[in-house]
């Protein structure tokens, strides 16, 4: 990574229509689809069966293994199906599908979690199903329980506000319409890790394109010396966590390190307001905003959905126009397009984007010029141009060692290159390739290794 005063430099047009847009909450769909996947690490395990019924907040899915996360029951009414389902990645998942009675009847059981010390409060949260939700989807209480192996100090906790994708606006609208959850959560964190944040500073980390939430949180923070908003400047990807740690703090992120090696924990705002709810209520994750926005969409509006709830019924809420081209979960720069807009949308999915014909088709890629300007535009200066060449190397152990020369191992999927990139090159699959193939033959060489000894 180059050491620059500010290692963001891609200025994307922001199309932050629903900034203005006070969420709705959606008319309770008649269904809800609720992968096991919704989080990195394993799937969780059903403990419901078809025929039960169920109330919101309840729990329906054990967390299963290392760096699972449970899931919760979002509307009330009759598990009709537990079946697989296919992924984005191209594999399989089970899902529960929940027939709604309209009610929204909540789970009797439901309280606030009694909390005592850390232990107690990351068990909390492993229980309150919640992950990070600008993307990731880690467990929120995996990563804060980095912190407690005695191998780390952390002296500042990053609330990532960023929210530098193109359209997305949900993050923004938690800070206007739920400053005060926000407030709460650096007490929350604060109080039940005292141990091992008592000397940190909360940046509340937030582009200068969001003066009023700024101004809000600024206001609502003044009495907390610990905690202050730092602004940081809109250009993309400044949500990306080792950019948002180099531009807030100055340190740089080395590829292979947990980020607490840094002296630092991120989180994201969204679910940094969502603990807070949890800690208040005993409600877990089981809705969130989303922004349905693009193109393709007439009536751009914010939403808070139900998590499972089918994309199609998220687009029956909105005038679009015309017929949808490609529709996108997540932002334009790295979220995904879905084969189908019967899939539901999941912890993580912040935005519903649809794009119609004109701006669905990507022009057809040519040959590198050898312009550089994917290595210029990387924020962690990766050698971009080599990652292709370096995939072709039949002899593996070369092939590794060209890639990890690249640099690729510390891509952050900002999608910066493939959208500089004159020759319409698709850089970015390949990163994600290369990055896949190593983790996947560091694996085989280790199991080779232990099979030795």
């Amino acid at each position: 990574m180059l050491k620059r005063k500010n290692i963001s430099s891609l200025h994307v047009p922001h199309n932050k229509h629903t900034a203005a847009c006070e969420p709705v909450r959606l008319p309770v769909p008649s269904e809800v689809i609720l992968p096991m996947n919704m989080h990195s690490g394993h799937d969780a395990e059903p403990i419901v069966k078809v025929g039960d019924y169920v109330r919101v907040g309840q729990l329906i899915a054990r967390e299963e293994g290392r760096f699972s996360s449970p899931v919760h029951a979002t509307v009330s009414g009759t598990v009709a199906e537990i079946s697989p389902i296919p992924t984005a990645k191209g594999g399989t998942t089970l899902a529960i599908r929940i027939e709604s009675d309209g009610k929204m009847e909540k789970d009797p059981d439901l309280k606030p979690p009694v909390v005592n010390g850390t232990q107690e409060f990351l068990q909390a949260l492993r229980e309150s199903g919640l992950v990070g939700l600008g993307g990731a989807a880690f467990p929120t209480w995996a990563k804060f329980n980095e912190m407690c192996s005695g191998q780390y100090t952390v002296d500042t906790v990053l609330v990532n506000a960023a929210e530098c994708e193109p359209y997305i606006t949900s993050d923004h609208r938690m800070m206007l319409d739920h400053t005060d959850l926000i407030v709460k959560g650096v007490e929350y964190l604060r109080n039940n890790m005292m141990e091992y944040l008592k000397d940190a500073t909360f940046l509340i980390c937030v582009e200068k394109n969001k003066p009023d939430a700024i101004a809000k949180l600024k206001a609502a923070l003044a009495d907390k010396p610990y905690a202050k908003v730092h602004e940081l400047e809109a250009i993309y990807p400044q949500g990306a966590k080792q950019v948002t740690l180099y531009n807030a703090t100055g340190r740089v992120a080395i590829a292979g390190k947990r980020f607490p090696a840094f002296h630092a924990v991120i989180i994201n705002v969204s679910s940094f307001a969502k603990m807070a709810e949890y800690m208040e209520t005993g409600m877990p994750l089981v809705e969130r905003i989303v922004t349905v926005d693009g193109p393709g969409v007439k009536t751009p509006k914010n939403f808070i959905a139900p998590i499972g709830t089918r994309i199609s019924y998220l687009l029956e809420q909105v005038e679009l126009n015309g017929e949808p081209g490609k529709v996108v979960i997540g932002g334009p720069m790295n979220g995904n397009a879905v084969v189908s807009v019967d899939s539901p949308i999941v912890k993580v999915s912040n935005a519903v984007l649809v794009f119609d014909e004109k701006h669905a088709v990507l022009p057809d890629a040519t040959n590198c010029i050898h312009c550089g300007k994917c290595v210029e535009k990387c924020p962690i200066n990766i050698t971009v141009w080599a990652v292709y060449g370096a995939l072709q190397t039949k002899d593996e152990e070369a092939k590794e060692a060209k890639l990890i020369d690249t640099g690729v191992r510390q891509c952050v999927d900002c999608g910066c290159c493939s959208y500089i990139c004159p020759a319409h090159r698709p850089l970015l699959g390949w990163n994600q390739e290369a990055k896949g193939w190593l983790k996947k033959y560091a694996a085989a060489k280790k199991e080779k290794e232990e099979g030795k000894n």
